[in-house]
């Protein structure tokens, strides 16, 4: 196992093992057994599937152990979820809403937009649209360079733009949930406009309104809620804008890299980060916040990934 494993899920672990370490320190009002088990899920996947990578050697599994890592980082969200606020017991939107009106004179960016740019469904659309591609964009992304893999028939153990963009991705999303622990907040949805008349005020066309509730459901809100019970049972991912940050990540590489989508890549990753706002899910000082994440990433990631391939050498030498 120790030998297939990768710079990024080492880095998983060090996280998981951060989360383990807050939930002993602040045990007290979390749900500890929903983070032990989700924990558990994390380690024990991570751990199964380089076991089989290390017996098996066939193309199913290979696709399993490059692409396996979006799953699990799925689950590290929602179990940070279990301790953002519950960490601090309150939420530090008026900090990013003064931060904003700081910036732009005393307004609220997502209040003038919405007084200020005509509101055409068509084009709530594209951007309902673009704000969803941001869980798709990496795979686009990382099934381009995986079959570059394959056509070059590299050693599938060595660092290539597949495993780069793998750690640099899943690198950057944890960095991000480093901000939700240390700043909760639910973003201007909730605390500037009314949640529920959103589908109102900014209409769309045909799938606005399943995006929508495809992402509110990602976000614990169903249906019948309040405003207040949505506001509640939402996740506190606002600041830094983790949309933004890993959209420039992947934009980032796929010109580095020039990959054959790295245009498309760069039109809809324009028009999602725009949509973070415009679309009320953030403030302006989040799309700040996560571009500065993103660069912090980018110019760590190499040295944090030679030191993680050094610590496996270790490991295997103590073997």
């Amino acid at each position: 196992m120790i030998r297939v494993i990768s710079p990024t899920e080492l880095i998983t672990f060090a996280f998981v093992a951060l989360v383990l370490i807050l939930t002993s320190i602040f045990r007290d009002g979390l749900d500890v057994g929903a983070i032990l088990l989700n924990a558990t899920i994390l380690l024990g996947s991570v751990a199964v599937v380089n076991i089989i990578r290390s017996r098996i050697d066939t193309k199913a599994v290979r696709i399993l152990h490059t692409f396996y890592i979006l799953a699990v980082v799925i689950v590290v969200f929602k179990t940070v979820e279990k301790l953002s606020f519950n960490l601090h017991g309150r939420d530090y939107d008026n900090i990013l809403i003064a931060v904003d009106r700081a910036l732009f004179g005393g307004a609220n960016p997502t209040v003038w937009l919405y007084q200020h740019i005509p509101v055409m469904p068509l084009f709530v659309e594209f951007l309902q649209l673009c704000y969803f591609m941001y869980y798709l964009l990496p795979v686009i992304l990382a099934v381009e360079f995986y079959r570059r893999r394959r056509r070059e028939n590299r050693d599938v153990h060595k660092i290539d733009e597949i495993e780069t963009l793998r750690f640099v991705v899943i690198y950057g999303l944890l960095t991000s949930y480093i901000g939700y622990l240390i700043l909760p907040a639910i973003g201007p949805r909730f605390t500037l406009h009314e949640f529920w008349s959103i589908s109102k005020e900014l209409p769309g066309v045909y799938f606005t309104e399943p995006l929508r509730w495809f992402t509110n459901l990602a976000e614990n809100i169903t249906e019948g809620m309040t405003n207040l019970q949505a506001a509640q049972v939402v996740t506190r991912d606002a600041f830094p804008s983790g949309h933004s940050e890993t959209t420039l990540l992947c934009m980032i590489l796929a010109f580095r890299y020039r990959a054959r989508t790295r245009w498309l890549i760069l039109i809809i990753g324009s028009g999602l980060i725009f949509s973070t706002v415009y679309l009320r899910y953030h403030y302006v000082i989040d799309v700040i916040g996560g571009s500065l994440f993103a660069v912090i990433t980018l110019y760590t990631a190499d040295p944090m990934m030679k030191y993680l391939l050094r610590l496996k050498r270790k490991i295997l030498k103590s073997i």
